[in-house]
């Protein structure tokens, strides 16, 4: 389906529960000054809350400890319309010329403030449009609530775009002028079956070359056979082109954190494309109540050109819970020096 401005408004249906999510999620890189900004926003319409997540970013890290800044509130009122949201926490996100254009402000109490204009550099790409994705229908979906060759009234979208605007963050105020890529999603999300593991890839070299990947992960897995590619694109000279499913891709961590990326992706043309990764900034990111996050601005680079990029590392709790969950007894086979 065309992605059009209709799909940035509610999508809830009348017979919808309380398990009914509608998500928009913006990320704001500041790649020269090591400056990383998430700001999420989840709306159970049903229920008339509002869920909204602001953190900024500066150093690598595996604790929030160490965020320039974080705010939280899952207990909000859903604005009226999902178009225009406007939070008690400072936060709005305005859909100015959708889903092209938006405009998101944000002042909080401890000073920091974003101020940046959004503009699509391409239109959403559909997961779930076999136009978009030639794996649609078939892969596994990112939501956990969707399994293979199911049908139910979801959406996913993804674009990516250019902000431009500022940022004031612990009284320096910062210019912002850099590419990433939002997400628009909606459907039945039980939040402790959220967090299929998996990485979310991001890399831009410029409006002429950027990717986005979808990749599920085995973590019991060894490379290369723990990922595959569910949906993905390149925007090369303003064209857009989805990905296949053949992939060679192996990732390095140490604990929840991402330390590297080497893969090779094949677009619909056939045309092949080799990008590898390092961490620059990162930090955990609970997405879900069972969604372990580990979120990082990484340095990529593709066929000699630099660029950057997010990853967001997924791991589910109960997977960590049935590998790791011991009693006090147990011995935990760990060597500290």
């Amino acid at each position: 389906m065309a992605f059009d401005a209709e799909h940035f408004e509610y999508q809830n249906p009348p017979e919808a529960d309380h398990l009914w999510v509608e998500t928009i999620l913006f990320p704001i890189v500041i790649p020269e000054a090591n400056l990383y900004t998430l700001i999420y926003t989840n709306v159970r319409p049903s229920l008339g809350v509002m869920w909204n997540q602001i953190m900024v970013c500066g150093s690598l890290t595996d604790t929030r400890a160490e965020l320039l800044h974080y705010n939280e509130n899952p207990h909000l009122p859903a604005p009226a319309s999902f178009t225009r949201i406007e939070s008690p926490i400072g936060l709005s996100i305005d859909a100015v010329d959708a889903p092209r254009k938006f405009r998101i402000d944000y002042v909080a109490d401890d000073g920091t403030e974003i101020h940046v204009d959004w503009v699509n550099l391409m239109d959403p790409f559909d997961i779930h449009d076999p136009q978009h994705s030639p794996q649609a229908g078939a892969a596994p979906d990112i939501h956990a609530d969707l399994e293979s060759g199911a049908h139910k009234s979801v959406g996913h979208g993804d674009a990516t775009g250019r902000a431009t605007g500022t940022m004031i963050v612990r009284g320096r105020e910062y210019v912002v002028d850099s590419i990433e890529r939002m997400d628009r999603s909606w459907g039945p999300r039980d939040p402790m079956k959220a967090g299929k593991p998996n990485h979310i890839v991001s890399a831009t070299f410029g409006e002429d070359l950027a990717f986005h990947m979808i990749c599920p992960w085995n973590p019991e897995a060894a490379n290369p056979d723990a990922f595959q590619l569910s949906h993905g694109y390149v925007m090369e000279d303003g064209e857009v082109y989805g990905l296949t499913d053949e992939l060679e891709m192996t990732s390095t961590h140490l604990g929840m954190v991402c330390t590297g990326i080497d893969m090779t992706v094949t677009d619909v043309r056939g045309k092949k494309f080799r990008l590898q990764a390092t961490p620059n900034v990162g930090a955990p990111w609970i997405a879900a109540p069972t969604a372990m996050v580990h979120n990082a601005l990484m340095r990529w680079t593709c066929e000699g050109r630099d660029g950057y990029g997010v990853v967001m590392s997924t791991r589910h709790l109960s997977e960590l819970n049935r590998n790791f969950g011991r009693f006090q007894a147990d011995t935990r086979g760990l060597v500290s020096v």
